[in-house]
């Protein structure tokens, strides 16, 4: 199962939403986009989430 790491807390994603995560990182890399929110479970909790350029954020496949 494909994970985001956000901040230190680790979500379970879809691999649709992994692939979009991966082309929101690509377009912040080329300037195009300044952020988005996103919503992710994390035991059991919903986290409303601004990614932003910068931010610390890790894919694993």
């Amino acid at each position: 199962m494909p994970r985001l790491i956000f901040n230190g807390v680790t979500y379970g994603i879809s691999e649709t939403r992994f692939e979009a995560t991966r082309e929101l990182l690509a377009r912040f890399a080329e300037g195009h986009t300044t952020g988005v929110a996103m919503t992710l479970t994390h035991d059991g909790a919903r986290h409303h989430l601004f990614i932003t350029p910068g931010a610390p954020i890790t894919l694993v496949e």
